[in-house]
């Protein structure tokens, strides 16, 4: 217990850059705090905007050497690699079109990389880097924020135990509010290049969050999508890019399931949650109620686990860092992912610390998988809802 509160264990900071996450930048600081919350990352380069100065000053906010603030990814990628103290691995926090530009440079010089989703826009450029750091035998992590939750890896727990007994069908949604009208008129003043095709890619909502339902099913069930029915509706007049997502699923364990992911839905925040039937019982869990696991068995009362309490089983009770009551939310989660990957890092390394993260981390290989949904689904829609393999 106390996953990110355990601060005696002697555990050398593993030096981290970053590229993209100056000032305006949305997601970036919540990495930083991870990395801060993790207390296995410090932040030692970077390239934090376009704009030489703007990145300079960032990093000089951000306590970086001036000497370790670059002008592109290339640049750090050369220089990182020959010190002797050079970064371990770099958050690629751009914008989604020049994610892979980012990650092929790092890749190439040997650099581990944590990258937000979705990875990339094209399906052959993951698949360029799947092969790259195959090649190169370099770690590299995904920030599939949600799988990083104690009760989502406690349902993944559950789940494989046979709890509920095995899955029938696999529910998973996601309901936001920010795009239901054009951003400005929300006063959303970051974020907006999400709705541009030339940045954001072919697809939305379907990118944006649909790949997180759909990585959370994948998580929590440990099967995989292999085709998909989809229909991608854009509701908000003048709008390029769906809004609106419904994906019929079909598991390779003869699950069946059903994502449903909008973000032109008044009312709502950041609705994500998941919904699984089993043989024998049923299992929720909520994002806005992080800390409590539903269970509802046949023929027997319903349970509601709560985060920390003895209920737990072992595998889920070390993931938790706060005692039971005191709430732990969307930071703590993602810092146990920075946990994760400097666990991954350093076993790569040959450290002593254990030799992997306990439970599977996001990788490459799910940063595939969610830009070949994109893939699948756009081509789905396109031919009106038929059925269309998810080929990774």
């Amino acid at each position: 217990m106390y996953r990110l509160a355990s601060d005696l264990k002697i555990c050398k900071r593993l030096p981290m850059g970053m590229i993209g996450g100056g000032v305006g930048s949305f997601f970036a600081p919540y990495h930083r705090a991870a990395m801060r919350l993790s207390d296995r990352w410090h932040l030692a380069a970077g390239v934090f905007s376009s704009d030489p100065e703007k990145s300079r000053s960032a990093g000089g906010a951000l306590g970086v050497e001036e000497a370790r603030v670059y002008p592109d990814a290339g640049t750090l990628a050369r220089e990182e690699r020959s010190r002797i103290d050079g970064v371990k691995a770099v958050a690629v926090v751009t914008p989604n079109h020049l994610h892979f530009d980012a990650c092929y440079a790092l890749l190439e010089a040997g650099i581990g990389v944590v990258c937000d989703k979705p990875l990339v826009n094209e399906l052959e450029e993951a698949r360029t880097l799947r092969e790259l750091a195959k090649a190169k035998g370099v770690f590299f992590g995904m920030t599939y924020t949600y799988c990083g939750y104690p009760m989502v890896r406690e349902a993944r727990t559950r789940v494989l135990a046979g709890d509920i007994g095995p899955i029938r069908f696999a529910y998973g949604e996601y309901l936001q509010e920010w795009l239901a009208d054009k951003p400005e008129n929300l006063g959303a003043k970051a974020g907006g290049w999400r709705i541009d095709p030339a940045k954001a890619g072919p697809t939305g909502t379907m990118g944006d969050v649909g790949t997180h339902a759909f990585n959370l099913l994948e998580f929590v069930t440990a099967a995989r999508v292999s085709e998909l029915s989809a229909t991608l509706l854009t509701t908000v007049e003048g709008r390029r890019l769906d809004d609106n997502d419904i994906l019929k699923l079909r598991f390779d364990q003869g699950i069946s399931g059903l994502v449903w992911a909008t973000q032109a839905a008044p009312g709502h925040r950041n609705g994500l949650r998941f919904k699984l039937i089993g043989t024998r019982g049923s299992l929720e869990w909520r994002q806005e109620a992080p800390e409590t696991l539903f269970i509802g068995r046949l023929g027997e009362p319903d349970s509601i686990l709560h985060r920390g309490q003895r209920t737990m089983t072992p595998a889920g009770a070390r993931e938790v860092t706060l005692p039971a009551g005191n709430p732990e939310g969307y930071l703590e989660a993602l810092a146990i992912l920075y946990s994760d990957f400097a666990d991954a890092v350093g076993a790569e390394a040959g450290s002593d610390r254990p030799a992997l993260p306990y439970f599977p981390y996001p990788d490459l290989e799910e940063g595939l998988r969610g830009v070949a949904l994109c893939a699948a689904a756009l081509e789905s829609n396109r031919n009106d809802g038929r059925w269309t393999p998810l080929l990774v």
